[in-house]
């Protein structure tokens, strides 16, 4: 097993689309948090306002959807080795078929524990460019803690997020339909439906304080914060129980087909 994730983090550091997408992300960060203060220098003669660092730290990803190139990293680097033949090769070389499943979705923990970190500093870094231009100032709070430990939540709910896409690429083979729900998730468009079943269980059991999407984990990936104490419960079980059912199914339907 550990040789297999060995050469798995082999592909992952090769990959080219793996660099280009977090390229993307970082250059986008860098350059919109630094423009965006300098046009308002430029237009405006606004009081200087503070930015705590722990709330620059929760959210990196400026532009919420660019996660989706996190997810389209993810897609390709999956679906990789069924597209040039290496995991029938290496198959029939192990003694259990489906340490192939577990060894990508560990790699894929680093993937996007590597890709999460490089938004957050690319988040930081922008920031520290753009508050040269005298608009805000950056505060070291006392909240720093609460958001690398928000980050960690982000991190596990994105895994939770891989393992449905592990289950369309390795299980249902499906490159072009995982890309797709990768977008959807990324983008949070289930939120429209979310609300329609809590608007569903509101007008059928008379309550108003259930919400589905603190039960996702699409959604639950923009509203955990830890300063806040929002999600945090519902991010660590969510997270878990999604991974171990979508793993389960996986290799459930790995083992059943032939490889290719």
């Amino acid at each position: 097993m550990a040789n297999l994730i060995k050469m798995d983090m082999r592909r992952l550091f090769l990959s080219k689309v793996f660099y280009l997408t977090m390229g993307i992300v970082a250059v986008l960060n860098i350059a919109i948090l630094t423009a965006v203060p300098m046009i308002v220098k430029l237009f405006t003669q606004g009081e200087t306002s503070v930015v705590n660092l722990s709330d620059i730290l929760v959210n990196p990803f400026f532009i919420s959807w660019s996660i989706i190139a996190m997810y389209i990293s993810v897609v390709s680097y999956f679906y990789a080795d069924m597209a040039n033949g290496y995991v029938k090769n290496i198959a029939g070389q192990i003694h259990r078929r489906s340490d192939t499943v577990f060894s990508k979705l560990a790699v894929i923990g680093v993937h996007n524990l590597i890709f999460i970190a490089v938004g957050a500093l690319s988040m930081v870094i922008g920031n520290l460019i753009g508050s040269t231009f005298g608009t805000y100032t950056i505060a070291f709070d006392g909240q720093v803690l609460s958001g690398v430990l928000t980050l960690l939540l982000k991190w596990l709910l994105s895994m939770a997020v891989c393992s449905i896409l592990l289950l369309m690429t390795t299980g249902v083979r499906n490159k072009t339909l995982a890309t797709i729900i990768g977008v959807i998730l990324g983008t949070n468009t289930l939120g429209l439906v979310y609300f329609g079943l809590d608007t569903a269980v509101a007008n059928i059991f008379h309550t108003t304080g259930f919400s589905m999407s603190m039960f996702m984990p699409d959604s639950l990936i923009e509203k955990v914060n830890v300063a806040a104490n929002t999600g945090i419960i519902n991010a660590v079980v969510v997270s878990l129980v999604c991974i171990a059912v979508f793993m389960m199914l996986t290799v459930r339907v790995f083992n059943r087909r032939d490889i290719k």
